[in-house]
């Protein structure tokens, strides 16, 4: 895509308008109908709409570091200027430099917010008004739709209302030439009134018939004097021009109805910006003439020749003419050939002269390297013509071609150039003799000039090696115009102001289109080649020279020229006024220091600390730096003075008295964003100390300062917190069947409850009567697993009886089958006594006779096996009755070598005496989670596995359950143990939280290591959620001048891990926390008399995790949550932590919501937010605060983002915590599968990308050009004739945009379509570091947005290192949660905060990850898992650069100055390497991802080869 500055070669200071209006920009193949109303689509070079676009190195590295960006963070004399444009109209003047544009931008978003109307920009030139757009209104003002037109938009034909009516829906900014908006108010096409603001770029140029002078004089002013209503007038220039002549500003502000304003105060500030260059007037003597160099060259020769032989019969021209046959054509005819006025021959005369003019500016070798480049590039083949000859008609194009092959030019492109005119020479040992690194610009006049001079420096062995040349030069095409082929304009200059600015070059070659305006980098080398057409041209590109010790070089014949005089005056007077802005700075000076102000202190009662005026700035500075942490940030507090005396400026006889108020950065709440000095004085820096003081008293009574004076720092508030040790001291785990022991030797009650024990089959079903002399906590239903994969199933009646201890029908009056069951599970291990008391009371309800006597009491036969053993153990009492399953019968002992297990004595076995074959007896069984084995790797061929002499075998006499219950017996126990302690911690210690499901509570003091059937993992991690959720909302509303960094700081002091270890202590939850692992292999019975002899436990301590103790405090949060919602979380709290003071939550949402004021309209650009948020605010204030970036420091501005969002990372946490925890199907999930989720759904990567994916859409309207159309009606009204000097050629001079003849089509194709507006493009910012970050990130959110919704949606993984690749900044997922911290403390209700979590994305990705079951580990933290435990790895990272001819880009074709390779060594060896990474971390995760799938493939190998 091209664009092309406009330029004149003939500049008349005296034309009403600089012939820059007009410029067109088209694809190389651009279809026949282009847009041209959206730059975006048509007028950026390197967009996505050019194929062809191959951007050389930092054209469009869009993460280049680069020169500094665009946008400036506004500084002080900028907001001075602000502050006056909004009182009344104003011309800001200042100094080339200084930052007028951003004091527009400032103004612009001011006017958004406080109207609904149409903000107009207008430039003088289309370069600079596209240079307007694109880097200032698109990137620092995205939130609001707006347009840019020019004359190739063909405006000046839109005759129809409905055509502006269209173009301007929804448009809130345009950005347009001048004689654009003046033709469309004249007209009656863009009413007046309809606009709220219009801005005057390079004011100077409104006077005479100039387009903007006329717009307010025929326009404005009648409208005025009518009382009509009339837009706000800002007008921008250049303060030299400005005070040149007092009788040309009085005229101007008398036009413009506005006011010359430059910044009156803060002049050390201003004057730091702008530099005075040294200004050098060298002669070269008189130019060339031909003759110097011995005549023309032999291409000049053949050149004119061809001229002289072309034959104009044959032009295509005088062809049509007579083909046309008419009286008119007849005399047209007649005139072409007399004068020989045809294109062609024009062409060619031209080139004639230029080739010569080359000669006597340059050089021979420079006319023969003119003359080639011309010829070359006319008959070059293209893949298109259509930008080359644009206008050409196909006949031309061929006539001409067939006379410039007659042309006899040699290449000398790679010869070094060699007899150098004077002058030439001259610029030459300029440019040598320069000392430093040089950035400068070289003026010239022609167009063409430009290529060939730059042409001469890339190559001349004196400045090609220092010297990186780029150029610019201007151009007058419009649609249907012919192209003017002799400029040697190349479609690569395009992108030569972007390398210059980014430092791939440092010299330009340009005409005067760099003069004025356009945003070029400060400059220490300017050199006028060429005489500056006027004083005007001078002071302009003086001003371009505006680095330290920069020099203007005028390049001239001799210096008796009178413009020489001119410009030596001017440049004395500008040194005189720089003289005396230095004295008046030492003046000021001497008037600070007489001023010794008697000034009250500030003193600290308890420390004696003391802080004095002198001091105060001084502090103030490392106080705002201190507690503003957030990145592109301006932490400096700005000061605004204000002059008593109301004088419009100073003067050193007789100063006025001043106050000055500080600004503190955006961070700080309102009530101390500001303060103002508390006396009057005459120095600007006594002002500015006495205001600083004055908010350092606020700032101290507020609790921002401490004690010594000093700023409060994160720290200060954490420092209480001591480094928490990873275990400590604690009590032993309280042992509940003591209390019950003691409970049995006592005559108390006796309570029962029915237990049931079922297989999963339900082919076995046993009821028991459990007793206890304490009540029987009720037990969920347990699932207690086998050593074979047998799950049991332990089910416990609701009802639970009381009885007395004696009466004949009492549980005391029935036999403990506890016991018997204990021997017959657990008799062939350990002792097991019979006799003792087992504290747990088991009755069967079905064998009320059972006993020890029923163990082995029948002699096996094979009769039996039908109906009696598979019901019953076999027990061999040789062995201590150790119990078996009858597996078969064998008629004689087998060979060992086929049993599996073969017994310690199988040797004495008889070898020809039958054998059973049976299972042995597990040794681990009855356990809370399932016996996971390894996989077999290979299938045992020994078919028994394990054989006993028939005759050993013996039959118990009841049912085998019982035995496989009395397995159970432990892990009854300890679920009735874990009861127990639930229930003392419920009844003593919570009940004024009021649970009411005591099973929370056992869960909430389970550790994981315990082994139990539950453990609190999931309740912690809720609770963790809740208790951070309570405590940001409480902070918030009780520290309300508390920054973002401080708040942060008392919420981590509060929710620390040190201090819930420390609360689990003092509030005695230590005892009761259960760590002890359950393992059926090691337990041992122990009795009541071994309980009551027990003298330890009431003393005993143990070591404990600081970690476990925190754990517990935050799922007892978590299980009150669960239990009674956000109100019994707090209860929870209240009692856990008391200290804190809670507030109930919608107590705290009130406070915050009061804080908020009623009365801030919501900005008109921010109209579309609530419809995308979908939800409308009572109080506007907080939608603006949460789209208030804290860089946003006007003085206008409230608050900024940070304390919502604060608020909101909390809510949104909170949210999809709840949510994640609510999941129950097919299973609730593992704390490690929520944990996964959260990271993969609130992580700032996904965020910041589904922040980019919200958008609104709004209606936009685009007009539409038919080129083809406009080439045929040119054609038609004769615009190949070269006859006089057609009315568009006057036009173009003057800056008109109209038609010839009236032929263009009055009316336009309109093209409806829509804009899409996405949340982050509303957030308010003034930093330039994050407008260049925003396009940078539009510009790979473009690239990756595909491959990223396509893994989020249909991908098996999660896209990690798709998401690190895109480099979304914090700022991204911050203005969503400051937006949901707004939407809750607006509405009061967390639903209408899940609408917009709902709305934004996160929950139904949440629901695609679990439904889909989608992998989300990150790789960094997968790579470990798959590494051997010997074999160690490591990420090896270089810095790919590139070099100054070459681009890197990445997978995605984003250019890059840099790139990164990653190599991950697992041991010795390199598993896997990315070469294109774009940061260090997006390598190294695309490394560990490669090795993950590598490192999975071989084991998946490994395991297929052994199996």
């Amino acid at each position: 895509m091209s664009f092309h500055v406009v330029d004149n070669d003939d500049d008349d200071s005296s034309s009403s308008e600089p012939a820059y209006e007009t410029a067109e920009e088209y694809l190389d193949e651009s279809p026949p109908v282009a847009s041209l109303s959206d730059p975006k689509e048509s007028l950026l070079p390197g967009s996505d709409s050019d194929p062809e676009h191959k951007p050389s190195h930092g054209a469009l590295a869009e993460d280049a570091p680069g020169p500094e960006p665009t946008t400036i963070n506004a500084r002080a004399y900028q907001l001075e200027m602000l502050e006056e444009s909004l009182k009344q109209n104003i011309i800001v003047t200042m100094d080339t430099g200084s930052g007028k544009t951003q004091v527009a931008v400032l103004r612009i978003m001011v006017e958004l917010e406080r109207s609904d109307k149409i903000v107009w920009f207008l430039a003088p030139t289309v370069l600079l008004a596209l240079q307007q757009y694109n880097e200032f209104i698109q990137t620092q003002i995205p939130y609001a739709q707006s347009k840019f037109v020019c004359g190739a938009d063909r405006a000046e034909t839109w005759s129809e209302q409905s055509t502006w009516d269209a173009f301007l829906l929804n448009v809130r900014i345009v950005v347009s030439t001048y004689q654009i908006l003046f033709d469309a108010v004249t007209h009656g096409f863009v009413p007046l009134q309809s606009l709220g603001l219009v801005i005057f770029d390079e004011v100077h140029n409104c006077v005479k018939r100039h387009p903007g002078a006329r717009l307010m004089e025929e326009a404005y002013w009648p409208a005025k004097r009518l009382k009509q209503t009339v837009p706000h007038i800002l007008g921008l220039t250049a303060s030299p021009l400005m005070r040149s002549n007092i009788a040309d500003l009085e005229m101007l502000e008398k036009t413009m109805d506005a006011i010359c304003k430059s910044p009156t105060r803060h002049r050390d500030e201003l004057l730091a910006q702008v530099n005075r260059p040294k200004m050098l007037v060298v002669p070269c003597g008189n130019t060339a003439s031909p003759a110097e160099f011995e005549g023309v060259t032999p291409a000049m020769s053949s050149l004119e020749k061809v001229y002289r032989e072309l034959d104009i019969t044959r032009d295509p021209y005088i062809l049509r003419l007579r083909e046309e046959k008419t009286a008119r054509s007849r005399r047209l005819l007649g005139l072409a050939v007399e004068k020989h006025d045809t294109y062609a021959q024009k062409q060619m005369r031209s080139f004639c002269y230029k080739a010569r003019e080359m000669l006597k500016t340059f050089g021979p070798w420079a006319a023969d390297y003119y003359i080639h480049r011309v010829v070359s590039e006319f008959l070059a083949p293209r893949i298109t013509d259509k930008e080359f000859f644009e206008g050409w008609t196909r006949y031309e194009r061929k006539y001409m071609a067939e006379a410039l092959q007659k042309v006899e030019a040699p290449n000398n492109a790679s010869q070094e150039p060699r007899n150098l005119s004077a002058r030439l020479q001259t610029l030459l040992d300029i440019l040598v003799s320069h000392e430093g690194d040089p950035i400068g610009i070289v003026f010239v006049k022609e167009r063409a000039n430009v290529a060939v001079l730059a042409r001469i420096l890339s190559t001349h062995p004196l400045t090609r090696e220092r010297y990186r040349v780029g150029c610019m030069v201007g151009t007058s095409r419009m649609p249907g115009k012919k192209r003017d082929f002799l400029d040697l304009t190349q479609k690569e200059d395009l992108f030569a102001l972007q390398r210059f600015r980014e430092g791939d070059t440092n010299i330009m070659v340009a005409t005067s289109v760099l003069e004025e305006g356009i945003d070029v980098p400060a400059c220490n080398l300017v050199i006028c080649f060429d005489k500056p057409s006027s004083l005007k041209a001078f002071i302009q590109r003086r001003g371009r020279a505006r680095m330290r010790a920069s020099q203007l070089y005028l390049l001239v014949d001799d210096m008796s020229d009178q413009s020489v005089v001119e410009w030596q005056s001017l440049e004395q007077e500008m040194k005189q006024k720089y003289e005396d802005d230095m004295r008046e700075r030492t003046l000021i000076a001497g008037i600070e220091e007489a001023e010794v102000p008697d000034y009250p202190f500030l003193e600290d009662e308890d420390t004696g600390a003391r802080l004095t005026i002198h001091d105060a700035k001084r502090h103030l500075n490392h106080l705002c730096a201190t507690l503003c942490d957030r990145k592109f940030v301006d932490r400096n507090p700005y000061y605004v003075i204000r002059d008593l005396e109301g004088n419009l400026s100073k003067t050193l006889s007789k100063p006025s008295l001043l106050k000055a108020t500080v600004y503190l950065p955006a961070s700080f709440p309102p009530e101390l964003r500001c303060a103002e000095s508390l006396r009057s004085w005459y120095s600007e820096t006594n002002a500015c100390k006495d205001a600083a003081f004055q908010a350092y008293v606020n700032l101290y009574r507020a609790g921002l300062v401490n004690k010594n004076l000093l700023p409060l720092r994160p720290r200060d508030i954490l420092g209480s917190v001591p480094a928490r040790p990873g275990t400590t001291k604690v009590r032993q785990q309280l042992n509940p069947w003591i209390y019950v022991a003691q409970a049995w030797k006592s005559d108390g009650p006796l309570f029962t409850r029915k237990l049931t024990f079922s297989t999963q089959d339900r082919s076995v079903c046993a009821e028991f009567e459990l007793t206890l002399p304490v009540p029987i906590p009720k037990m969920e239903p347990l699932a207690i697993y086998w050593d074979d994969g047998l799950t049991w199933a332990v089910e416990m009646d609701s009802a639970m009886q009381t009885s007395a201890r004696h009466g004949s029908d009492t549980a005391s009056s029935r036999v403990d089958h506890s016991s018997a069951m204990l021997v017959m599970a657990y008799g062939h291990r350990f002792p097991v006594s019979a006799e003792k008391q087992y504290p747990v009371r088991l009755v069967s309800l079905t064998h009320h006779d059972l006993s020890v006597q029923d163990i082995g009491t029948h002699q096996f036969s094979r009769e039996m096996v039908p109906d009696l053993v598979p019901t019953r153990l076999l027990r061999d009492p040789v062995n201590a009755d150790h119990p078996y399953c009858y597996v078969d019968w064998i008629p004689a002992k087998p060979p060992k070598e086929m049993v599996l297990r073969p017994s310690h004595d199988f040797s004495l076995f008889p070898d020809d005496v039958p054998h059973l074959v049976v299972k042995t007896w597990p040794k681990r069984a009855g356990l809370f989670r399932p016996v996971y084995r390894a996989v077999a790797t290979t299938t045992s061929e020994k078919p028994y596995p394990r054989v006993i002499p028939m005759d050993r075998a013996r039959v118990d006499n009841v049912p085998a359950y019982f035995s496989y219950i009395g397995m159970l017996i432990p892990a009854v126990t300890r679920a009735l143990e874990s009861g127990l302690i639930a229930a003392d911690l419920w009844t003593n210690r919570l009940e004024k939280i009021g649970i009411t499901d005591l099973s929370l509570v056992t869960t909430a003091i389970t550790a994981a290591s315990a082994r139990q059937p539950t453990d609190y993992e999931r309740l912690e991690f809720l609770g963790d959620t809740i208790l951070k959720f309570c405590t940001a909302t409480n902070v918030t509303a009780k520290y309300l001048s508390y920054t973002a960094g401080l708040l942060s700081a008392k919420k981590d002091e509060i929710v620390s891990n040190w201090r819930l270890c420390k609360t689990a202590i003092d509030f005695g939850l230590d005892k009761y926390i259960m760590t002890v692992e359950f393992n059926g292999r090691r337990w041992r019975p122990v009795y009541v008399d071994d309980l009551l002899e027990d003298r330890t436990s009431a003393t005993a301590t143990r070591h404990l995790s600081t970690k476990t103790l925190a754990d517990v405090v935050e799922s007892l949060i978590g299980a009150s949550y669960v239990d009674g919602g956000i109100t019994r979380a707090l209860a929870c709290m209240s009692v856990l932590l008391p200290e804190v003071g809670w507030q109930d939550i919608e107590a705290v949402r009130e406070t915050l919501y009061q804080q908020a004021p009623a009365d801030v309209p919501l900005p008109g650009a921010m109209q579309p937010l609530e419809s995308l948020v979908g939800y409308t605010f009572t109080k506007k204030a907080l939608l603006v605060e949460g789209m208030t970036h804290s860089s946003y420091h006007l003085p206008s501005n409230v608050a900024c983002l940070e304390r919502l969002e604060f608020i909101g990372d909390a809510i949104l946490d909170y949210i999809v915590v709840r949510e994640i925890f609510a999941v129950t199907d097919p299973a609730p999930f593992s704390i490690t599968e929520m944990h996964l989720l959260r990271t993969a759904l609130v992580n700032a990567d996904i965020l910041g990308f589904l922040v980019l994916e919200w958008a609104i859409e709004q209606e936009r309207v685009d007009v539409e050009i038919d080129i083809a159309a406009l080439d045929a009606t040119s054609t038609d009204s004769g615009s190949s004739s070269p006859s006089g000097k057609r009315k568009r050629e006057e036009e173009e001079t003057s800056g008109g945009e109209g038609s010839e003849d009236g032929k263009q089509p009055s009316t336009f194709p309109l093209r409806p379509s829509t804009v899409k507006l996405p949340l982050w493009s509303f957030m308010r910012h003034l930093s330039g570091q994050i407008t260049v970050i925003q396009r940078a990130t539009e510009k790979r959110h473009a690239a990756m947005r595909e491959a990223i919704l396509d893994a989020l949606h249909n991908g098996a993984r999660y896209p990690w290192a798709l998401l690190a690749r895109l480099q979304v900044q914090k700022f991204y997922s911050d203005v969503f949660e400051s937006l949901l911290g707004a939407v809750w403390v607006d509405s009061g209700s967390l639903d209408e905060c899940v609408k917009v979590v709902e709305r934004v994305g996160i929950l139904p990705l949440m629901r695609r990850f679990v439904r889909d079951r989608v992998h989300m580990w990150h790789p960094k933290e997968l790579l470990p898992h798959f590494i051997g435990s010997n074999d160690g790895y490591e990420y090896l990272v270089d810095v790919v650069k590139t070099n100054n001819n070459d681009a890197l880009t990445d997978a995605f074709g984003l250019v890059k100055d840099q790139l990164y390779s990653c190599r991950l060594i697992v041991g010795d060896r390199c598993v896997a390497e990315v070469r294109d990474g774009v940061s260090m971390e997006e390598a190294q995760i695309r490394a560990a991802e490669q090795a993950y799938r590598v490192l999975e493939s071989e084991r998946e190998a490994s395991l297929s080869r052994k199996v």
